[in-house]
């Protein structure tokens, strides 16, 4: 990882909300000790990151002393990393930093009534800061109604005229995170029950947000996903009472009834998974399975309707799976073979028991009934060819192979040509490349025209198709040189005529450079006739000149 491309390595919500930090200055001072900056980065509370650099960039280490685990790098990372690739003395090795004095150590200083008057002095100028200290130290059945002060003031910080603009979802969920990470906190404590009402309250206010506020980035959807994290994360190993269990369970059954999560299938039904260990309760079970089996709860469009009941389906299978048995399960996903889902593991499980007549039929089916959905039949036309080559059917393997090549999949030529001897095969490939023709159905054909070395045929295909020559070139080279020279003239010159403006004149002039990395410096001669040819376009001329 480089300061060039450090954003490779971060998930794309942390790489957003890291951005917004550095660009709205939350990233305090940037100091250097030996080959180690030192970064305070602010928010809801002040964190340290510590980034070791080699000297062409390479990041060699990294730390922060926020409490983020959900990932390798945080917010605060991703801040300091914009912050450093854009700090002017960056390359220029200053001199390590004198140390700052901590702000705990001045503060431990103090007697314990400045440090009250000063804590309420802030306290009293924002209201965020109030509601979270509240939130933090006061008992933990008020933690709950305190974070909704927490994440309202971090929304409204940002809310014109009843609106949040995009740019500033990032800032309008920093009050989300803040109360996330307590409940992370309580979690660890083992306070189950408070940590999910804390993420109930950060799903209630994040969806409210979703109404008013252009959350192209993802920002607010980022923060209702992470939120369901925290609550399956909650549940996935607990050990609780059965009191504590039913409990539980009715927090969050309760919260994903909510009618705000019509519409929102996913993230409903992601909230109603994490229920799924608590169903040790036969009483919590009977709940949800009741919800699950109401079909009158799904009032959508077809689409929705089909989409909906295959949720409520595979969460019904989990239970199932979890608390049933093998035999319980396997009678379930013969019962629902209309599921895609539980035919495709209808299928793996038949293949991984060699039971390739049942694995065959179940395809076959599948072809026939989903006939509509081309993506489920190639699905269930590539579990086929796996069951042939399992069961070593060389000649059903060329004909599916042949199949699904001509529909498209090139992967399917090259087993397809594995299955051939040497002797047998041009037959085969020239009985492909004349069904195929040059139409390039998917790009196939001329795949296969590289693949086989086939330059005639592969320069044939240019000619007619003229703006391939640009990529396909390298491929003709050197044998057929003169023939790409006149491609390309040709193209240019058609490219010229219709040209109008600077955008489509650089175009023209990028060609002319393509050309004379195919050909050499012969291709100044077509940069000079478009010269002569186009003498009244300034612009044009202007491009031109730039071609060396």
């Amino acid at each position: 990882m480089n300061l060039k491309n450090f954003e490779e390595f971060f998930d794309d919500v942390i790489l957003k909300r890291g951005l917004d930090y550095y660009k709205s200055g939350y990233v305090e001072s940037l100091e250097l000790d030996d080959d180690t900056w030192i970064a305070e980065v602010s928010g809801s509370d002040d964190y340290e990151v510590t980034v070791t650099l080699s000297d062409n960039g390479d990041i060699v280490d990294t730390t922060c002393d926020c409490p983020y685990d959900w990932g390798d790098y945080c917010k605060h990372q991703a801040a300091v990393l914009y912050a450093l690739r854009n700090h002017k003395n960056t390359a220029s090795r200053p001199k390590k930093a004198a140390k700052k004095p901590k702000l705990e150590d001045v503060l431990g200083k103090l007697d314990k009534q400045t440090l009250l008057s000063i804590v309420l002095e802030f306290a009293g100028r924002d209201r965020g800061v109030k509601e979270e200290l509240l939130m933090r130290y006061s008992d933990k059945t008020d933690a709950v109604s305190y974070a909704k002060g927490v994440i309202k003031s971090s929304i409204k910080s940002v809310t014109r005229r009843g609106f949040v603009e995009y740019g500033d979802t990032g800032r309008a969920t920093d009050g989300a995170y803040t109360v996330l990470e307590m409940a992370d906190d309580l979690l660890a404590a083992k306070d189950v029950v408070t940590s999910i009402s804390l993420c109930t309250v950060v799903l209630d206010e994040m969806m409210d947000l979703l109404d008013m506020c252009d959350d192209s980035d993802g920002d607010v959807g980022g923060a209702i996903s992470e939120a369901i994290e925290y609550i399956k994360k909650s549940t996935s190993d607990i050990s609780l009472q059965d009191k504590d269990v039913e409990k539980l369970f009715d927090i969050i059954y309760k919260h994903a009834m909510k009618s705000m999560y019509n519409g929102w299938t996913d993230w409903r039904i992601q909230i109603l998974a994490a229920c799924v260990t608590l169903c040790k309760s036969s009483v919590n079970r009977s709940k949800l399975e009741a919800y699950l089996a109401d079909q009158a709860s799904v009032r959508s469009s077809e689409w929705g309707h089909n989409y909906e009941l295959g949720a409520k389906q595979k969460l019904q299978y989990e239970i199932i799976r979890k608390f049933d048995g093998d035999a319980a399960t396997e009678s379930f996903i013969e019962q629902h073979m209309e599921n895609s889902d539980f035919r495709r593991i209808a299928i793996q499980n038949a293949i991984a028991g060699k039971q390739y007549e049942k694995a065959l039929k179940l395809c076959l089916d599948g072809e026939k009934k989903d006939q509509s959905y081309a993506g489920l039949v190639s699905k269930w036309k590539n579990f086929r060819y796996v069951i042939y080559e399992k069961a070593k059917d060389a000649e059903a393997q060329k004909i599916l192979a042949e199949e699904l090549l001509l529909n498209g999949d090139f992967d399917y030529f090259i087993k397809l040509k594995a299955l051939y001897k040497n002797d047998e095969w041009q037959p085969v490939l020239q009985e492909i490349l004349e069904i195929l023709g040059d139409k390039d159905h998917r790009g196939v054909y001329v795949k296969i025209l590289i693949h086989e070395k086939l330059k005639i045929r592969l320069l044939d295909y240019c000619k007619q198709n003229i703006y391939y020559i640009t990529e396909l070139y390298p491929h003709l080279l050197p044998e057929c040189k003169t023939d790409v020279g006149t491609i390309f003239l040709k193209y240019i010159r058609h490219q010229a005529a219709g040209a109008s403006d600077r955008g489509m004149y650089r175009k023209v002039c990028d060609l002319i450079r393509h050309y004379k990395k195919a050909c050499g410096s012969v291709a100044l001669e077509i940069r000079d006739e478009l010269t002569i040819q186009y003498p009244k376009r300034p612009a044009f001329l202007d491009e031109l000149g730039k071609v060396k």
